[in-house]
C-alpha cells in the first residue's frame, strides 16, 4: 500500500466520526447556552413579579401621582367610618398601609394605626362615594383589585363597584377626600406604593388578623 493510498484510508475512517463528535459537541454547547438562557428569563420573570405586587409583609405609603400627597386616615383616628384622605407625608402610622392578598388578584388594605381596613362607605357604587375605615367583615366593597401600568404606577379598583381610588376634584390640597370613581387612567387616579421599612413606627395590628 503506498503512503497516499494510507491517507486516503485513514481520512475515510476517521472523519465520520470525528465530524460527529463535532456536532455532538456543537449541540450540546447549544443546548447549555440555552438551559442558563432559560434559566436567566424565569429569574428575571421571578424577580419582576415580586417587584410588581406588594406583599402583606411590607407597609407601605400610597402616594398619589397627581398631588405627590399620602393616603392618610383623617386625624389619625382609630374609629371605624374614619374617611380616607391625602396629605403630606409626616411618617404616620395613619399613612401605612398593607395589601394582604384574598385570592383571585385582590387585596384587602389594612391601616396600619388601626388595625382596620380600607371600605366602600355603605357599599356605594356611585362615582365620588366615601372611601373609610372599617371592621374587616371580608366584604367585597373591602377588596380590591391593585394592577401596576408600565409606567410602575398603580390603580386600586374596589371589587364591589369597580370604580378606582380617586383624588376628588384633582385636589392637590391636603386633607382633600379620597372617594371612587369611574376608572380613567388619569393622574389622580395613579398611585406610587413605597415601602416605609421596619423603623417607621409601632406596629399596632392585632395578632388575630391572620395573612389570607
Amino acid at each position: 500500500m503506498t503512503l497516499k493510498s494510507a491517507r486516503r484510508l485513514m481520512a475515510t475512517s476517521e472523519s465520520p466520526d470525528l465530524a460527529v463528535l463535532t456536532r455532538w459537541s456543537r449541540m450540546l454547547t447549544a443546548l447549555a447556552v440555552a438551559v442558563v438562557l432559560a434559566t436567566a428569563g424565569l429569574i428575571g420573570l421571578g424577580a419582576d413579579r415580586a417587584e410588581a405586587q406588594p406583599t402583606a409583609s411590607d407597609w407601605y405609603t400610597v402616594q398619589s401621582r397627581h398631588s405627590g400627597l399620602v393616603l392618610d386616615i383623617e386625624g389619625a383616628s382609630t374609629a371605624t367610618g374614619a374617611i380616607l384622605t391625602q396629605y403630606t407625608d409626616w411618617n404616620g402610622t395613619n399613612q401605612q398601609f398593607r395589601f394582604i392578598d384574598v385570592g383571585n388578584g385582590y387585596y384587602k388594605i389594612q391601616v396600619r394605626n388601626s388595625g382596620l381596613v380600607l371600605d366602600v362607605w355603605n357599599f356605594s357604587t356611585a362615582d365620588g362615594a366615601t372611601i373609610a375605615q372599617y371592621t374587616d367583615v371580608g366584604g367585597t366593597n373591602q377588596q380590591w383589585r391593585v394592577t401596576r401600568d408600565s409606567a410602575g404606577y398603580y390603580s386600586i379598583v374596589s371589587r364591589h363597584s369597580g370604580k378606582a381610588l380617586d383624588v376628588y376634584n384633582w385636589s392637590t390640597s391636603a386633607g382633600s377626600p379620597i372617594v371612587q370613581y369611574t376608572p380613567t387612567g388619569a393622574t389622580n387616579q395613579q398611585w406610587s406604593l413605597n415601602p416605609v421599612g421596619s423603623t417607621c413606627g409601632a406596629d399596632t395590628v392585632l395578632a388575630d388578623i391572620a395573612e389570607a
